[in-house]
């Protein structure tokens, strides 16, 4: 690699500086978060509405596999999948049904029926995020709820389906874990 030392004069790198700053442009101040209830959500929040509820098998009465939420949903049955990751992510990939509840933003699950329905939460943690959804979840009074194991990523990897933005392919799971 060539060296830079010396290869400018102090006059030339003023002036890269004062080009590279030409170009700089000033970030957008995000607008607040109205206050008050979200819009209605478009589409449903309820899977398989009609469905019988799922009988998981809860890993230390929190986690459950994406192999039971799969086959969950394989066998149409009713509940209901929240992303607790920013609503950006859930953009660009979530799990297919999946509704964003973003954990930074409780209202955001003002609107889940609570009749007994599962509702699962994941995130790309795969914990953390999610499970202050549930935790919220279990603190309003809903009895069933989980945190799914393994997050977005090892259901992608997994084959299972998922949404992408449009134009994106998909992201890359990460490789799985050698014993």
């Amino acid at each position: 690699m060539v060296p830079w030392k010396g290869a400018l004069a102090p006059a030339q790198i003023d002036d890269v500086i004062a080009y590279l700053r030409s170009m700089a442009v000033t970030p957008a101040v995000p607008a607040p978060a109205p206050a008050g209830p979200l819009p209605p959500r478009q589409g449903p929040i309820v899977l398989n509405r009609k469905g019988n509820p799922p009988d998981f098998v809860l890993k230390e009465d929190r986690f459950v596999s994406i192999a039971q939420v799969k086959k969950a949903l394989d066998q149409h049955r009713r509940l209901i999948i929240t992303d607790a990751r920013a609503p950006s992510d859930w953009l660009n990939l979530h799990i297919t049904g999946a509704i964003s509840t973003p954990f930074y933003d409780p209202r955001s699950l003002d609107d889940l029926p609570n009749d007994g329905t599962w509702i699962l939460a994941y995130c790309a943690c795969p914990h953390h995020v999610s499970g202050q959804v549930v935790d919220e979840l279990r603190k309003r009074g809903y009895k069933h709820t989980a945190v799914i194991d393994e997050g977005i990523f090892a259901w992608q990897h997994a084959g299972y389906p998922v949404v992408t933005a449009p134009g994106l392919l998909p992201s890359p799971a990460p490789p799985r874990a050698h014993p």
